[in-house]
């Protein structure tokens, strides 16, 4: 892609960003709320289920209520009953006719449900005689099974009624796991004095209700004992993705335990989920396809517009004549922004750069006789040499050595290494012993040119702002050839150079037109960036946080 296109496209995202935002916006906030709220719904669907499964099978142990009820409220029905059992001989008819009335009571049920499988009714007697449901009245000894009976003698005083699951016959091919439940009856002294006892076929009760797939039913009593589940036993989906709602019956305490298979449960949500975010980005690449063909007049002038300003900016100032063009409207934009450029920019420019250089005209002849006059009134005022007059002597020179050497031209090392001494025999005059200067020159450099004044704006920086009271300041130059490159490396140990201005001349961020503190160190980055072409040849940094250490990197090629 081309400069041109690529300005043109930054302007169209521009343009369409406002778009993209609130598609996304919108289009985030509907999938949110929406995921939110089937998720929710599920949740409130999965609770519903619960309670309408825990009401299913509390009226299926509605039977055991019936039975309670026939026997705890009618105390006739229980007198009649242990008057069977307690009949040694043969009965009398009001016997027989009791005792087949009691046995149809508890038979019906177990007849009429498929998933009833078996009732005892059972009240403490010498004989043990116990009425079942397939059996009829019948001693202990001569029962198919009597382990609720075991069970029920083991019942602490106080339990009124208890769950647990029991397999028949193990190990044989008339195996079977049934629910047995268990009621007591209590006589006038709140004393047990029998139980009733109802078996439920496992599987009868597990398929009673019709689940759906990814539901898993779990029932377990009060001990947290497991009776029976759905799911046979085992989990049909990983436990992990498994989400549980549970609850508790009050009648006989058993807790249900439902599992939904997330996957499954919140499908829905993630369809919708799905279809949202496909319908927003279906909405947004319309959006943005509208945006483009509604902007295609702008952007075809924009287009224009820096096809022209390429050609200009390219030095393509050549006097076409309209047909070079495709229309009359681009050879309009061309010949308007060669006219800004011709007449505007260019006007401009020339004016800065008279200004500057009236800026810089100063006549050295004028400075060094002002200089002179100076220095003898200094003289005849003390009668001889002093600190003053040698300060202005030194001065002299130095001005002499800025006016009247070529900037791009440059000076030989050696030059500028004695100027340098200049500059610090003159600082050494103010500070007095406050410092103290040390350099390692390689002789071999001594002839490279290097830009003139380059040095002393680094010293008068470490000076001004590097002194510490009470301390001596050391000052030292390295000047070595690196990589084929000559590296000079002021150095100090005063104090560190504050970080954002270290940041501001290292990043070339600053300029040393507007800059009021480390001038010098600006004005010496600008000056070798402009002969670099634009590459920094200053690099500044403060080793363990402590004084200033400047590098300079020049060319070994002469100018």
């Amino acid at each position: 892609m081309i400069p041109g296109n690529k300005r043109i496209f930054r302007i169209f995202l521009r343009h369409s960003l406002p778009l993209v935002i609130v598609t996304l916006l919108l289009g985030g906030g509907a999938m949110l709320l929406a995921h939110n709220f089937i998720r929710g719904n599920s949740v409130r669907v999965a609770d519903q289920t619960l309670a309408e499964v825990s009401e299913y099978y509390d009226v299926i142990l509605d039977e055991m209520d019936s039975l309670s009820l026939m026997f705890s409220t009618n105390p006739e029905m229980v007198s009649r009953l242990r008057q069977v059992f307690s009949q040694d001989t043969a009965m009398d008819l009001s016997g027989y006719r009791d005792a087949r009335l009691i046995r149809s009571l508890i038979s019906a049920p177990a007849n009429a449900y498929s998933h009833i499988h078996r009732v005892y009714v059972y009240l403490d007697n010498p004989a043990r005689m116990v009425l079942s449901s397939d059996q009829a009245f019948a001693t202990l000894p001569y029962l198919n099974d009597r382990t609720w009976y075991d069970a029920y003698v083991t019942l602490p005083p106080g339990a009124q009624s208890f769950s647990q699951r029991v397999v028949l016959n193990p190990g044989q091919a008339s195996e079977q796991a049934i629910i047995r439940i268990f009621r007591a009856f209590t006589g006038p002294s709140n004393a047990r004095i029998g139980v009733i006892v109802l078996d439920i076929n496992e599987s009868s009760l597990a398929r009673a209700y019709s689940f759906r797939e990814g539901e898993i039913l779990t029932v377990r009593n009060r001990e947290g004992a497991l009776l029976f589940s759905s799911a046979g036993g085992g989990g049909a989906y990983p436990g992990g993705d498994m989400q549980y709602f549970r609850t508790e019956s009050a009648k006989y305490g058993w807790e249900y335990t439902l599992g939904f298979y997330k996957p499954m449960m919140f499908r829905l949500s993630r369809t919708l989920s799905w279809l949202t975010g496909i319908l927003t980005l279906v909405a947004l690449a319309i959006g943005l396809y509208l945006t483009h063909r509604t902007n295609g007049r702008e952007r075809v002038f924009l287009a224009n517009v820096m096809e022209q300003l390429n050609r200009v900016s390219g030095a393509e100032l050549t006097a076409e004549g309209p047909e070079a063009y495709r229309n009359i409207f681009d050879y309009l934009n061309h010949h308007v922004l060669r006219t800004f450029l011709e007449q505007d920019y260019l006007k401009w420019q020339k004016e800065a750069m008279e200004y500057r250089a009236l800026q810089m005209q100063i006549n050295p002849h004028f400075l060094f006789n002002t200089l002179d006059t100076i220095n003898w009134k200094a003289v005849k005022l003390s009668e001889g040499e002093n600190d003053v007059s040698r300060m202005i002597q030194l001065l002299s020179k130095l001005l002499k050595y800025s006016l009247l050497v070529d900037d791009f031209a440059g000076v030989p090392l050696a030059r500028e290494l004695e100027m340098t001494g200049v500059y610090l025999e003159l600082q050494r005059i103010r500070f007095r012993d406050r410092f103290t200067w040390d350099e390692e020159i390689d002789p071999d450099l001594l002839d490279v040119r290097v830009p003139p004044l380059l040095i002393q704006p680094i010293l008068e920086n470490a000076l001004n702002h590097g002194l510490v009271e009470g301390r001596v300041l050391s000052l030292r130059l390295n000047a070595a050839e690196r990589e084929g490159e000559m590296e000079l490396t002021v150095a100090n140990d005063g104090k560190p150079m504050d970080p954002a201005t270290m940041e501001a001349i290292n990043g070339g961020s600053s300029d040393a037109l507007k800059k009021t503190a480390s001038l010098g160190l600006m004005n010496v980055n600008k000056r070798l960036t402009l002969l670099c072409h634009g590459k920094s040849c200053l690099t500044v940094s403060s080793p363990g946080g402590e004084g200033a250490r400047v590098t300079l990197r020049l060319p070994l090629g002469g100018n």
